[in-house]
């Protein structure tokens, strides 16, 4: 059974939220407005009959406090000075001891505070655009049809994008290596809220201002995107690691000097090339791969192994961009999934980096010699083949071929029986 605080609490509730979706509220009434409530609203069964005994001892415990309110000039009864308690009105000059007697802001107070926190945004370069659209919404609507939790809660989630973005441009200038729950631990005091709550709106926000098209373009999955995104700011989901085989030697600030064989395939830390002097790759080509199981597959002795992950970042593309400047002459070869996404990574990886990539085993002639282990198209892979024609795309021939024959390849079958492919250096 409820107590006297809670019927204290959901009387003063319902008078309050009467009040403010009134257009006494909105400062447009024209005639006094008197907002009650009934007693049953509060109390269940309030003065019917044949109550149990102790339900009749809880409504007289119930009648007590609102007399007792009534002394204290919160409320009045209509009609006075009877026994059985007919209706309860509110005291509009007690609304702010209502609103004390509940924690409870006026819903005036949180619109303005709302709007302070995009007013802030707007004054960021990174938020400004999204800042005065917010504004635009709470100019639009009326403080007595918002709903109080969702403000409070849209409050409190406005206050820590706008700290975390401020966290993503200092990281930024300083370029700094941080990891998202150390990011999350940082500023939300909690490691797991930003991937919770706050990765896909704040990414969201940070595409929205589209600053950041050149990095997202061709990258359609949305982690992906979100990845890219963040990584423009140093903020990585776990350490950014390249996995590497093949004959180099890379040489590091502080004199010591890490070796690269390909017997011996190596993971390494993005942040080691960002500390090393120099990276000497003493194969003849590079081949960028884009699956796992194909690099570790993959044996060449003059052919120097990355594993690209899909659409490269751009990490990876200032990597690529810097081995390409300290080993000058040496042959650029990339292989992939040989279906209509695997030829617009190949395309991505040559645009971004400027590289002079050429495809290893990624044509028409592997489609035909392993047409038994080909895959039909699915509705994607057609859309974004026929989008990748009508945009003059230099796979133009392989991807017509695709379409016609209604087939696809996955890098791992290629590389699998590779050593029996001339199509391979």
């Amino acid at each position: 059974m409820a107590d006297r605080k809670e019927w204290k609490e959901q009387l003063l509730s319902k008078l309050l939220d009467q009040y403010e979706k009134s257009v006494t509220y909105a400062g447009e009434n024209k005639v006094k407005q008197v907002f009650s409530v009934k007693p049953s609203d509060i109390f269940k069964g309030y003065n019917k009959d044949f109550l149990p005994p102790e339900q009749f001892f809880q409504e007289k415990e119930f009648e007590r406090l609102i007399r007792q309110m009534e002394s204290e000039g919160l409320i009045h009864v209509v009609p006075p000075n009877t026994g059985i308690l007919r209706q309860i009105c509110a005291v509009p000059e007690h609304w702010k001891d209502y609103y004390t007697c509940l924690n409870r802001t006026e819903k005036n107070i949180l619109k303005k505070q709302l709007e302070e926190v995009y007013h802030r945004f707007c004054q960021c370069d990174l938020l400004e655009a999204y800042g005065k659209e917010k504004l635009q919404t709470l100019k639009n609507s009326r403080a007595k049809k918002l709903d109080e939790k969702k403000v409070e809660k849209e409050i409190t989630e406005a206050e820590a994008i706008w700290k975390l973005v401020q966290f993503l441009k200092e990281n930024q200038e300083k370029q700094r290596t941080t990891l998202e729950r150390e990011m999350s631990e940082a500023v939300l005091h909690d490691s797991k809220q930003w991937e919770k709550i706050y990765r896909k709106k704040v990414c969201g926000i940070l595409e929205y201002t589209g600053r950041y098209d050149e990095p997202l373009a061709e990258l359609e999955e949305e982690r992906e995107r979100q990845t890219a995104l963040l990584e423009e700011f140093y903020i990585y989901s776990n350490p950014a690691y390249i996995y590497l085989k093949g004959d180099a030697r890379i040489c590091l600030e502080d004199g010591r000097e890490l070796r690269i064989y390909h017997d011996l395939p190596m993971s390494i830390p993005f942040e080691t090339f960002q500390k090393a002097k120099s990276i000497h790759i003493r194969d003849a080509a590079l081949m960028t791969v884009e699956n796992l199981t194909s690099f570790h597959r993959l044996e060449r002795e003059h052919i120097f192994y990355l594993f690209l992950s899909g659409y490269h970042t751009r990490t990876k593309q200032a990597l690529l961009q810097r081995i390409a400047r300290e080993n000058p002459g040496l042959s650029w070869y990339h292989f992939g999934d040989l279906d209509p996404d695997g030829l617009a990574i190949a395309g991505h990886l040559i645009r971004k980096t400027g590289l002079p990539f050429q495809l290893c085993a990624m044509g028409v002639q592997e489609l035909q010699r392993f047409q038994t282990y080909a895959k039909p198209l699915e509705a994607p892979d057609r859309a974004k083949a026929e989008a990748m024609i009508k945009q003059g795309s230099s796979y133009a021939g392989i991807l017509r071929y695709m379409l016609e024959h209604n087939c696809k390849l996955e890098q791992e079958i290629i590389s699998w029986q590779e050593t029996r492919l001339e199509s391979f250096l």
